[in-house]
């Protein structure tokens, strides 16, 4: 792993088309339930994306999608050795977190049409492919993304990125039916770095989620790579293992340091993404 000087913040504005939840009124023609789908012409929204990037940008995007209450930093001690792979990374910093906008409106339908409109609006649409690293509610975004791409029914009304080739998901699948409900945290007393109302409503979400989330990321059919924290993690571990037993090109790997992996093993952990990425 390399140190070198931080890497700009860069911003790009998006357009896009909110999506519709479960309780909308679905109009004729839209993708399958649990599905992000456009809203009304009359309902589309801008919003303000801040993002880090490395590598030459002619080559292959790997997009690098973020924790809960971090941001782009916290990849930035491994941008130049993924780019160095032959890649172009970019990180953006989700809505409500870092230097993007933050509008007030969060969920992971949302992020995932950001993360579309986000690789639209930097033509992230090369028959090079394109390749994803989610952590945590990164990894939960990545995969939606990637099940989102393999919809027969376009998304948005905005070219397609290229089609994902690879993805990695650390120590997060996208939640299933049935587990645990969360209780809303009270709001601290002290600034933070993001928009708290986020967490609450992503929260909400992961205790009570679409079953399409889970079923349709059982449809990948890209090589995936469950990277699991271990048993100090707070993440269900068995979830992570089923679910890389079940996709059609699913690996898991333990890196045991806890959910904060690529934080606690950046070494091993970029050992192990390179050698999935170079496979």
């Amino acid at each position: 792993m390399t140190t070198a000087a931080q890497h700009p913040v860069r911003h790009v504005d998006i357009h896009h088309a909110p999506v519709r939840h479960d309780d909308d009124v679905a109009p004729t023609g839209t993708a399958p339930t649990g599905t992000p789908t456009p809203a009304t012409p009359a309902d589309t929204s801008r919003l303000r994306l801040a993002y880090r990037e490395a590598g030459d940008p002619s080559a292959p995007v790997l997009l690098l999608l973020h924790a809960l209450g971090e941001s782009s930093l916290s990849w930035e001690p491994l941008l130049d050795d993924l780019a160095a792979l032959g890649y172009q990374v970019l990180a953006p910093d989700a809505r409500g977190h870092g230097e993007s906008d933050r509008p007030g409106q969060y969920s992971y339908e949302l992020m995932t049409a950001d993360t579309l409109a986000f690789c639209a609006a930097l033509g992230v649409t090369a028959p090079g492919g394109l390749a994803i690293v989610g952590h945590s509610m990164g990894a939960v975004t990545a995969a939606l993304v990637t099940a989102a791409l393999n919809a027969t029914t376009p998304v948005t009304a905005q070219p397609a990125p290229a089609p994902v080739t690879r993805l990695v998901l650390e120590d997060a699948t996208p939640p299933r039916t049935g587990g645990p409900r969360f209780e809303p945290f009270d709001e601290p007393d002290h600034p933070v770095p993001f928009d708290w109302p986020l967490v609450n409503a992503l929260r909400a979400q992961r205790g009570d989620p679409d079953p399409a989330w889970w079923d349709d990321a059982l449809g990948i059919e890209a090589p995936v790579l469950v990277v699991a924290g271990g048993p100090t993690s707070n993440v269900d571990q068995a979830d992570l293992a089923e679910f890389a037993g079940s996709v059609a090109h699913g690996r898991l790997v333990e890196i045991r340091v806890g959910h904060m992996v690529h934080d606690e093993a950046p070494d091993e952990f970029l050992a192990v993404v390179t050698d999935f990425l170079r496979r």
